[in-house]
């Protein structure tokens, strides 16, 4: 199948496959996976993401793991090919594709009983809460079979199959950009790490872990639906053009000569600074503001971040509308983002890959 709209489509359409050659059996008989989230500080280069090439997308992200986490059960079942999801499991539709398209990729018929704990239910805030669920339950089902599928191809295959849930709907999802954060964040270790095309991880390094993360949310952020949200941005896609024929060159430069470099000695003061021109100056924030009316405004407030030592990293994440800071001064950032309007969440940079509690 080759995809190149927006348009909905099945619940367990597998556009890009990934191919095993050999028959396979549970090792298990049931697995629980703690799944980190990420946050996306950067696109890359956004021009990438303005066409829909059958959802594969080669924008490349910085992305900062953290520890809030899906707990995804995962047990085989009695009930011959069916897959039964809990009820207090929230958005269904997104575990049953990842459960389908693990099928299909695996070629297994066992039923699967799946049961999601979530740490925090933060729906389309830029916490990649969609893809971290898909990329999740495809890892706790990988695990129950001895872990046939590779990492880097097992962040592809759930990356490249990517979609969101529609309300009222739980038949289709829409396609809505993924570049492989979130499932490179479960899969690969490192609290920072960038990605390049084709969800490849080219450099991570560790966050010492008395850097603390704050993530502030607009406290009347509605949480719209995928499908709306998605509209939204093709009708503002020609800014994310825009900026990535600008500026693209540009980061590309500062990232391979300044930023890793910088990152590598152990200081995260280039990609702060890289990551700040991105969001401010280089048109992100602007792009991003058809999520949230009041975006542009709230970004505007937190210039004073730039130059303050206090804060280590400060960025919208994915297209918001939730920013978030690594510092070691909670107390401040916490303050500012109640003195804007903004709900907040302190939680710590995740460092490792997804945790897995297998029970035979």
């Amino acid at each position: 199948m080759n995809k190149t709209d927006f348009s909905s489509f099945e619940v367990g359409t597998v556009f890009n496959d990934v191919s095993l050659s050999h028959e396979l059996r549970p090792e298990t008989s049931s697995v629980t996976v703690s799944y980190p989230s990420r946050l996306e500080a950067m696109a890359l280069d956004p021009s990438k993401i303005a066409d829909n090439t059958n959802l594969v997308y080669e924008a490349g992200q910085i992305d900062f793991s953290v520890a809030l986490y899906k707990h995804i059960s995962v047990s085989l079942s009695d009930s011959h090919d069916q897959i039964a999801i809990s009820d207090r499991t929230s958005r269904k539709s997104l575990v049953r594709h990842a459960a389908l398209i693990m099928r299909h990729a695996m070629g297994i018929k066992h039923g699967l009983d799946i049961d999601v704990e979530d740490d925090v239910d933060l729906r389309h805030c830029g916490l990649g809460s969609s893809s971290s669920l898909i990329a999740g339950t495809a890892a706790a089902i990988n695990e129950l079979y001895g872990k046939p599928i590779a990492p880097l191809d097992l962040v592809r295959f759930t990356a490249q199959n990517h979609g969101e849930e529609i309300d009222e709907d739980d038949s289709k999802l829409v396609p809505v950009q993924c570049i492989g954060g979130s499932a490179v964040c479960g899969h690969f270790e490192g609290g920072a790490i960038i990605l390049a095309g084709q969800a490849t991880p080219i450099f991570s390094t560790q966050i010492p872990e008395d850097i603390k993360v704050v993530i502030g949310i607009p406290i009347d952020f509605d949480h719209p639906d995928s499908q709306q949200l998605m509209q939204a941005e093709i009708d503002n896609i020609e800014g994310f053009k825009d900026s990535g024929e600008r500026y693209g060159n540009e980061i590309a430069h500062r990232l391979l000569h300044k930023v890793m470099p910088d990152m590598a000695r152990g200081s995260l003061k280039e990609c702060k600074d890289l990551i700040f021109d991105y969001r401010w100056d280089m048109g992100s924030i602007a792009n991003c503001s058809f999520v949230y009316p009041r975006l542009n405004e709230i970004a505007d407030k937190l210039r004073w971040t730039k130059d303050d030592s206090d804060i280590e990293i400060i960025s919208l994440s994915s297209v918001g509308p939730g920013f978030f800071c690594l510092t070691q001064n909670v107390d401040k950032v916490h303050d500012a983002f109640q003195d804007l309007g903004l709900t907040t969440h302190e939680t710590s940079i995740h460092n490792g890959t997804y945790g897995v509690q297998k029970n035979d």
